[in-house]
C-alpha cells in the first residue's frame, strides 16, 4: 500500500509531535511525497503571515523527509489537492486533513487526536 502526505497532514503530525513516517511504515504503508507538497511547503514557509513555529515545524518536516529518505513523485494537473484527489481515486490512501480531499478520496489517513496518533479511514 502506498501513502501520498499532504502538506496539512506533515506540519499538523510535526507540530503535534507524531512520528508519521515510523507509523505508516509500521503500518504497511510506502510513504510518498509529492513534489507539489514539497514546494507548497516552501511557499508556506516564505509566506508574510507564517509564526516563528510554523518556520520552524517546516524546516523540522524537511529534516523528517530527508532522513526517512521518503521517496518523491509528481503529481501533475495544476493544483495540489486536484491531484491528490486524482491519485486517491486511482488506489492510493492520501494522509491528510483537508476536508475538500476526504470528502472525495475513499482511502485516507487522518490524526487520531485522542491517541496522539494517526489511523486509517476508508468509506
Amino acid at each position: 500500500m502506498e501513502v501520498l502526505l499532504d502538506t496539512s497532514f506533515i506540519l499538523s503530525c510535526v507540530m503535534k509531535r507524531i512520528d508519521f513516517l515510523s507509523l505508516l511504515e509500521e503500518m504497511g504503508f510506502k510513504v510518498k511525497v509529492p513534489r507539489e507538497v514539497l514546494q507548497e511547503l516552501k511557499d508556506v514557509k516564505r509566506g508574510k503571515k507564517v509564526s516563528r513555529l510554523e518556520k520552524e515545524a517546516i524546516d523540522i518536516a524537511f529534516e523528517i523527509l530527508e532522513a526517512g529518505k521518503t521517496k518523491k513523485m509528481k503529481l501533475g494537473g495544476k493544483n495540489v489537492d486536484e491531484g491528490l484527489i486524482a491519485k486517491g481515486k486511482e488506489g492510493f490512501f492520501i494522509a491528510t486533513l483537508d476536508r475538500g480531499i476526504k470528502v472525495k478520496v475513499k482511502n485516507k489517513v487522518v490524526i487520531d487526536n485522542s491517541r496522539k496518533g494517526i489511523k486509517i479511514l476508508r468509506d
